[in-house]
């Protein structure tokens, strides 16, 4: 019985050090096949919008929605006063990024000004709303 004991302790001492390199390379492949998962899945959706864009009525839509193209024959309208459109917040307006803009300033003074501010603690910041 103790001859099968230490047949069993000398093989385990022999295998140990090839378990751990092994663990960690099933786990580095699991990782893999997760991440080539992923990427035929990204693969599958760029060559299905690839197959959009080989379409030449979805170039027609993208060009009328992106770039305002119309067809020769229409007319095409521009709101130039749009209140609608006013009310809600336009990230690219300038009054959104600085919405407490002094306009009798010069917009280098307004940034001369925040950046001689932007380190001073002292500088009281307008509420925000």
């Amino acid at each position: 019985m103790t001859a099968v004991a230490g047949v069993l302790v000398v093989l385990a001492l022999l295998i140990a050090p090839y378990v751990r390199p092994w663990i960690s390379q099933r786990s580095q492949i699991s990782a893999a096949q997760e991440e080539l998962a992923r990427l035929q899945k990204d693969v599958g959706n760029l060559t299905a919008e690839r197959e959009r864009w080989n379409d030449p009525a979805y170039v027609a839509a993208q060009a009328r929605y992106r770039l305002k193209y119309v067809n020769p024959g229409e007319i095409a309208f521009a709101l130039l006063d749009d209140t609608a459109a006013a009310t809600v917040a336009d990230p690219r307006v300038a009054a959104v990024a600085v919405p407490h803009q002094d306009v009798t300033r010069p917009w280098y003074d307004t940034l001369w000004g925040s950046v001689t501010s932007a380190g001073d603690p002292t500088t009281r910041q307008p509420p925000r709303s």
